[in-house]
């Protein structure tokens, strides 16, 4: 015959173990499903849910009594408590050598501080939207990286291209700022195989296309 006074002593040994180990943000209850109007025979850090020993089983347990021989488990849910609380919970339900539950053991851990602090992790790095910046010590280095993007976006080959490819480029180069710099031009130049004089034709090219059309 099964000793369930021997099994349920065990039990509220273990309610005792996890709640020293798990701290005393985890409400740990031990429910004796043969009572279910006053089912918690054990619990630590009740606080949590204002429970204690002697009140009822939960919403989640009173389905074991019209199907005992079911499987109820449930495994790192999330409930909340009447005064605000936000708990992960995990139930794991106890059956005798006939498959009939007969006690349940509960963990209900207080999130509420995490889920809190999360929210204010997302608030403080969430951006609206997302830009390339390069933090260098030397403006070289950013120049370097801007042609690098574009000659990535573009393809290399665009340097041995005809000219409206080139132009394309210093367009692009143009318009992040590259030819603010000091001996970019020298740069781009040595980049295409051309002459200084030749780039900067190129930039006035792009700069006329730039100015509105007057009208006539």
């Amino acid at each position: 015959m099964f000793d369930y006074e021997s099994a349920i002593g065990f039990l509220q040994q273990t309610v005792t173990a996890l709640a020293r180990m798990m701290g005393d943000k985890c409400e740990v209850v031990l429910h004796d499903l043969r009572s279910p109007e006053s089912s918690i025979i054990a619990i630590e850090h009740g606080n949590i849910t204002g429970r204690k020993v002697g009140d009822p089983s939960t919403n989640l347990g009173l389905p074991v009594f019209e199907h005992p021989y079911g499987n109820h488990d449930k495994f790192n849910y999330r409930s909340t408590t009447r005064s605000g609380k936000i708990l992960k919970s995990s139930s794991v339900y106890l059956k005798d050598p006939s498959g009939r539950v007969f006690a349940a053991l509960c963990l209900n851990y207080d999130i509420s501080e995490m889920v809190a602090a999360s929210n204010l992790l997302r608030e403080f790095t969430t951006t609206d939207e997302q830009v390339e910046e390069h933090f260098a010590t030397d403006i070289d280095d950013v120049i370097t990286k801007i042609l690098d993007e574009a000659l990535g976006s573009m393809g290399s080959a665009v340097m041995f291209g005809d000219k409206d490819e080139r132009v394309r480029l210093v367009r692009v180069l143009h318009e992040k700022g590259v030819f603010s710099v000091k001996g970019s031009v020298d740069r781009v130049a040595n980049l295409f195989g051309v002459s200084r004089v030749t780039v900067y034709g190129y930039l006035s090219e792009v700069q006329s296309l730039k100015q509105p059309k007057s009208m006539s």
